[in-house]
């Protein structure tokens, strides 16, 4: 008996299967043996048959080994017994049968196992040997919008890669971004398919090896409340798989994608290397900002994303030399000064000029390019004489339309209002509004009572809407997408109807027409085509954010930096006339001058807005973001100054 019991039949079968059930290499072993065993028994027997019956050649066991070999690998070979007895035929008829099974076999399963292999490469399974690569993890709608951004941050590396863990099949991950991603320079695009929770997928994709990882969500902004909660908890399961391979005190910087205020929170409690992007606010509030001051769009195209200004921070080996914040600014000749990072990580933007630099504080600059921030021990001269503190300057009564019901609305009201002065008056067109639509909207105008606020319900493509609302008669339109269904009908709508302003303002014919159009887009991919349309509009879209992750992505702390510019508290972008910093227009100045009118507001300037320009597309439309301060700007009544500041005054 053998083991436990058994018979010893038993026992070998149950052996055999746990040998082969190991897997291709098991099986590969047992055919390689049976091929051997095959061709050591049929050489044995050839050389026993001519110890028999002698033949003129192949009398050594050797010999009977090569012909036995060549007779089971080809059948070919069994021509080399015609000659032969009959004893050394009946051998090359057996190795004919043995060839025909066991090395068939072996070619199949060789076969076989190389496709098997090329399915599993497909699937995109293998493990990847990559450092200090961006990690993707998931296939949202903004995935495309991170990469290019990512593709143009990376190009001053020579060999930069990107990670994407998802969900889905490899080969159309793969096909998505070559069908849309041009030209991915420097910038190596892989994938793989699995959770994004996996512990074990995880390692595969060298996150502990990343220098960031960004989290997306895979349900939509307007997904039902049950859809965006569980996406939730997948990220935020996905956030400590991610922390169960590298322990916290290793992991690399997360951005994560959280729709629920719950959520966010509890992230954010995690680790301090988590950041969490809240697009509705963001979104919100841009669209409020850029809608109230015209141009201010253009500039945040400018300066969000990586292509061309970007946000750096800097210290000089040699220290600051005990200077204040407005004598900074004068020792960076090719970049501009915004404000200052603390050694705790606290970011002042736009402080005050006599605000001294500490020896461990850093410049919070914008620049072109790291290698473009340079700091010039000697400051650069500005004039003393040219500049005129002016007056703060009144605010007007405003008067807004806002059109379309969604998520961000109550936000976009609610930051409007923190804007506007008593008098002031917020209208908001709905074709059905609903009772929780009218209980939030109640509560915003009960929370604002010194702003005028009105529901209006009508249908906005009925032609006769527009001549008996009078657009002209607000000073902005804001004109938001809806929500659900697919992107393109959501923007063939939003269109259409900015499109129905836009006639409706030529039909009136009013030279003087001073009301903007901010108009929402869905697919940011849109935009294109809706300018070579002839639509001159400046088009917002999620394309925005999408950039700021991308940012956030390569350092946290420009979260911080948004969080503050789309904050109603503290700084902001403003585009200001020149009237308000100097007595005399025009003048010839370089930006350094230009600077240092700004300080004696307490402002801090890094554009100039040249309106005569504003239509020309060569020129930026007019736009000169972070000029070297030795670039000299005739400057006229009607341009501006780009400056940070408290308010518009």
């Amino acid at each position: 008996m053998s083991k436990k019991g058994f018979g010893a039949k038993a026992t070998f079968k149950y052996a055999f299967d746990n040998f082969m059930s190991r897997g291709g290499l098991s099986v590969f072993i047992a055919l390689m043996c049976m091929f051997v065993a095959a061709i050591v028994i049929v050489a044995v027997l050839r050389f026993v048959a001519n110890v028999a019956a002698p033949q003129e050649s192949t009398a050594s066991l050797w010999d009977q080994w090569w012909l036995s070999f060549l007779q089971i690998a080809d059948g070919g070979s069994i021509a080399e017994d015609t000659a032969s007895n009959a004893v050394n035929r009946v051998v090359g008829i057996v190795a004919l049968l043995l060839g025909m099974v066991l090395f068939s076999s072996l070619v199949a399963f060789i076969t076989s196992q190389f496709e098997a292999m090329l399915t599993e490469m497909r699937k995109g399974k293998s493990n990847v040997i990559e450092r200090d690569h961006t990690l993707i993890l998931g296939f949202g709608d903004r995935v495309l919008e991170i990469i290019r951004e990512l593709i143009i941050a990376n190009e001053s590396e020579k060999d930069a890669a990107i990670v994407v863990l998802a969900e889905k099949e490899k080969d159309e991950m793969d096909d998505f971004f070559r069908d849309r991603v041009e030209d991915p320079k420097t910038t190596r695009i892989v994938t793989r398919s699995g959770s994004t929770s996996s512990i074990y997928l995880l390692k595969r994709a060298a996150v502990s090896s990343a220098k960031s990882v960004v989290i997306l969500n895979d349900a939509a902004e307007d997904a039902p409340h049950a859809e965006k909660a569980l996406a939730d908890a997948r990220v935020l399961k996905t956030i400590l798989a991610v922390i169960s391979c590298t322990g916290e005190a290793a992991m690399p910087p997360i951005v994560a994608e959280l729709h629920l205020k719950s959520k966010q929170r509890l992230a954010l409690n995690i680790s301090d290397k988590i950041a969490i992007i809240d697009e509705h606010s963001i979104l919100a509030k841009l669209m409020v900002q850029t809608s109230r001051i015209s141009g201010l769009a253009q500039v945040y195209d400018h300066i969000v994303g990586f292509e061309g200004n970007e946000f750096y921070f800097f210290r000089p080996d040699g220290g600051y030399g005990g200077k204040t914040y407005g004598e900074l600014v004068f020792h960076f000749p090719t970049c501009c000064l915004l404000g200052l990072r603390a050694p705790d990580g606290r970011i002042s933007i736009n402080p005050d000029k006599s605000t001294p630099v500490g020896e461990g504080d850093e410049a919070l600059l914008l620049a072109e390019d790291d290698s473009a921030i340079s700091f010039s021990p000697t400051p650069v001269r500005a004039g003393a004489a040219m500049s005129r503190p002016a007056s703060p300057q009144p605010k007007a009564v405003e008067k807004q339309l806002i059109i379309g019901w969604s998520q961000k609305t109550a936000t976009i009201i609610d930051e409007y209002s923190k804007y506007l002065i008593e008098g002031s008056g917020i209208d908001l067109i709905v074709a059905e509004p609903d009772d929780a639509m009218k209980k939030e909207f109640a509560a915003i105008k009960e929370k604002h009572p010194a702003i005028a606020m009105r529901l209006l319900k009508a249908d906005i493509d009925n032609p006769e809407i527009l001549p008996r609302l009078k657009p002209e008669q607000y000073d902005n339109v804001i004109i938001l997408s809806g929500e659900g269904g697919v992107a393109e009908l959501l923007d063939s709508d939003t269109i259409a109807i900015l499109l129905a302003f836009r006639q409706y303002f030529r039909s009136i014919g009013d030279s003087a027409l001073r009301t903007q159009l901010i108009t929402e887009v869905a697919d940011s991919e849109n935009i294109d085509v809706i300018k070579e349309a002839g639509v001159k509009d400046f088009l917002i879209s999620n394309q925005f954010v999408s950039k700021i992750y991308a940012q956030v992505s390569e350092n946290q702390d420009v979260l911080k930096i948004y969080e503050d510019l789309f904050s109603e508290e503290g700084s902001e972008v403003y585009l200001k006339p020149v009237s308000m910093f100097l007595g005399e227009i025009p003048q010839n100045l370089p930006f350094a001058d230009l600077c240092a009118a700004a300080l004696d507001r307490n402002e801090t300037c890094f554009g100039v807005h040249v309106l005569a320009e504003e239509k020309d597309k060569s020129k930026g439309f007019g736009i000169y973001i972070n000029p070297p301060k030795s670039k000299t700007f005739t400057l006229r009544p009607d341009d501006r100054l780009i400056t940070l500041a408290e308010d518009e005054t």
